[in-house]
């Protein structure tokens, strides 16, 4: 009987070693499985749930692209206008005593700009210069300021008055006025001078064309 229970323990130990070396032979092959496997699912999850990241580069190239109409040039002007309303007898001569008259004035701003969606260039690096063509500068607005309302005289006659009609129409020709007044100052040339200095400077604040010469042509002479 004990002799039976010995055989039984050698032949369990038997069997438990042929399973060790069983196990101890896989490693090799298992590793390399699970060192797959798990490549595989780093790169899946790596794709489906890690982070998405895109660049887009966009070269500015000389600054000036999208910039639109820009205001190089402002002029500030004091306009005064006076106002007449009077009868008349038959359109001959004005009656006496009849006339209303106002004399007031208005501070107007008025802007100079250049479309700067106009302006193309051309860079010659074999001579290190930079071709600009741009549109000369336009009047873009003139801006009636209220704040500024000043009255020198406002004597109303009984027999003629001044309607809103022509209180409105008078604040037009002062917008006029102060157009042609601003020209007459030189308000487009120096528009014209601060855009070149303004796109001089974007050119110069690029490394790449910092000793770049720049010639301007004016589109359409």
């Amino acid at each position: 009987m004990e002799n039976e229970v010995k055989d039984g323990l050698k032949n369990e130990v038997k069997k438990e070693n042929k399973l060790k070396k069983k196990i101890i032979g896989l490693p090799k092959v298992v590793k390399k499985i699970i060192i797959v496997i798990g490549v595989l699912v780093i790169f899946y999850l790596g794709i489906k749930f890690g982070p998405v990241f895109t660049s887009q580069t966009k070269t500015t190239k000389l600054g000036l692209e999208d910039v639109g109409e820009l205001v190089t040039q402002t002029g500030y002007l004091t306009v005064i206008q006076d106002n007449k309303e009077n009868r008349t007898f038959f359109q001959l001569f004005d009656i006496p005593f009849t006339e209303s008259r106002q004399i007031f004035s208005y501070d107007v701003e008025v802007d100079a700009s250049v479309n700067f969606s106009q302006i193309t260039y051309s860079i010659d690096d074999k001579n290190s210069e930079i071709t600009i063509k741009l549109p000369h500068a336009n009047i873009y607005k003139a801006t009636l300021n209220t704040d500024s309302f000043k009255v020198y005289l406002d004597d109303e006659s009984l027999f003629s008055r001044i309607d809103l009609t022509e209180q409105n129409e008078a604040l037009k020709t002062m917008e006029e006025q102060a157009i042609e007044d601003a020209k007459a100052n030189g308000i487009l040339e120096s528009a014209d001078e601060n855009a070149k200095t303004l796109i001089e400077g974007l050119i110069k604040s690029n490394n790449e064309y910092k000793e770049y010469k720049v010639n301007y042509e004016y589109i359409g002479g």
